[in-house]
């Protein structure tokens, strides 16, 4: 783990989600990195270390006493294997919630250094002088905006007026819409008796006239092919004398 195990001792308590499962062996420090502290554990036979077991430092609350905890972020049994190079499987270790307090209280430290360095306190100085400014302007313009507060309710019946005449004038189209309507469908109507009525007999007009220049047409031929005919007609004569 790379924070203080202040509290922390061997022979200090080891619990699995809660429970009880071993001891503290041994602790020291990690030969090849100062800054890591091992821990050598006593863990009851059964306890389910798998591939997704972590250790974190814990406080039990005013009594100050630590102890390591076990847990894991999945419901895997696959079981955690042995390090090459250790002795044996090694246990990630996560950040105990007074590690991650600590380390964001310095990030905030931090952000807070950068937001009030030289540069943004001169731009938030500039910003508090023009907003002095706004807030003169607008103590000086005082009256002028309490007149124009006041004028808003007598805008707003204006305004109400006016939807009323806009919805009535909405209501006299809607009623000239329906007479528009109708007026056309009492003019279809009537187009409709007219055509009903003028229609067939144009249709018989067209019928004859188109069989009397049928009759004209046959007549024209018989003359062509046989002038004679105007004189004596279409029946063949009588038969003559030896005939």
């Amino acid at each position: 783990m790379r924070e203080a195990v202040a509290g922390l001792s061997e022979d200090s308590i080891v619990k699995y989600n809660g429970v009880k499962v071993g001891l503290v062996d041994k602790i020291e420090l990690n030969e090849f990195d100062p800054q890591q502290v091992k821990l050598q554990l006593k863990i009851e036979d059964g306890t389910p270390i798998t591939i997704s077991t972590h250790a974190a430092l814990i406080s039990q609350g005013i009594t100050g006493t630590t102890y390591l905890g076990l847990s894991a972020s999945s419901p895997s049994l696959v079981p955690l294997q042995k390090t090459p190079g250790e002795p044996y499987p090694v246990i990630p270790y996560k950040a105990s919630f007074f590690s991650q307090l600590e380390e964001n209280i310095n990030d905030l430290s931090v952000g807070f250094k950068r937001i009030f360095d030289k540069e943004n306190a001169r731009a938030i100085k500039v910003s508090l002088k023009n907003l002095q400014k706004v807030t003169d302007v607008i103590a000086k313009n005082d009256k002028n905006i309490d007149d124009s507060i006041k004028s808003i309710p007598l805008l707003m019946n204006e305004l109400r007026s006016s939807v009323k005449k806009i919805k009535s004038m909405a209501d006299s189209m809607s009623s000239a819409s329906k007479q528009v309507s109708l007026t056309m469908q009492a003019g279809k109507n009537s187009i409709d008796k007219i055509s009903q009525q003028a229609i067939p007999p144009a249709v018989v007009l067209l019928q004859r006239l188109d069989l009397i220049a049928a009759n004209l047409e046959k007549v024209s031929v018989e003359l062509r092919q046989n002038p004679s005919v105007i004189i004596r007609g279409t029946a063949p004569p009588k038969p003559g004398p030896g005939e």
